[in-house]
């Protein structure tokens, strides 16, 4: 009997600190505006560096045939002409908002993969928008396209197109080409102007620089 008594009072004298528990609990300072207990914030910014890359082929119409080219698709030579397929490496930069319209600078190399040895190296000015899904981007640009090879001479260019990310850095890409190039002259004429508008379809990667 002694041994119970001693038992119980101890439980007595517990049970006030168990009641006081939730108590304390209450009378803790409640969390600041905005934060979560038990949570660290992550830090945003609105915005962000990306880099993207593309390796497509490609191929166009050329709407003047000054040269007479065998590629004609009329019945004439002075018709519209094909171009050759080429391969196009694509690299550039945009700086702006993860979800919105960002702006830089991209560079493409063009190269003939048939015919006669053909590069175009251009540098053009980028707007990038990618949409709140992430996987869906959409560009123009707008440059100054410049013939290495056969004859070295510059033009204008436009493009614009689309990619979509099947992973989180790598997709498909597609664009069309709109450019206009100085050629030598002939015997009609001593400067002659080539019109192109060409489509590309390849491979396209992305990398997100966070701050």
């Amino acid at each position: 009997m002694r041994i119970c008594g001693l038992f119980l009072a101890r439980v007595g004298l517990l049970l006030p600190c168990l009641a006081a528990i939730p108590q304390r609990a209450q009378a803790e300072e409640p969390a600041p505006p905005g934060f979560e207990r038990y949570r660290t914030p992550l830090r945003s910014s609105p915005d962000y560096w990306q880099t993207f890359g593309s390796l497509s082929l490609g191929r166009g119409l050329r709407f003047n045939n000054p040269y007479r080219l065998q590629t004609s698709l009329g019945k004439t030579p002075e018709s519209v002409s094909a171009t050759a397929t080429y391969v196009d490496l694509g690299w550039g930069g945009v700086y702006g908002p993860p979800n919105g319209l960002a702006h830089g600078a991209v560079l493409h190399l063009s190269i003939a993969a048939q015919g006669i040895p053909q590069e175009v190296l251009s540098a053009s000015y980028v707007g990038l928008e990618r949409f709140a899904s992430g996987r869906t981007t959409l560009f123009g640009r707008f440059g100054i396209p410049v013939v290495l090879e056969p004859d070295l001479t510059a033009g204008l260019e436009a493009g614009f197109g689309g990619a979509f990310l099947v992973t989180s850095g790598l997709g498909v890409q597609s664009e069309v080409v709109g450019s206009v190039f100085y050629g030598a002259g002939t015997l009609d004429r001593s400067v002659t102007t080539i019109p192109l508008v060409s489509l590309e379809v390849g491979l396209y990667w992305s990398y997100e620089v966070l701050p």
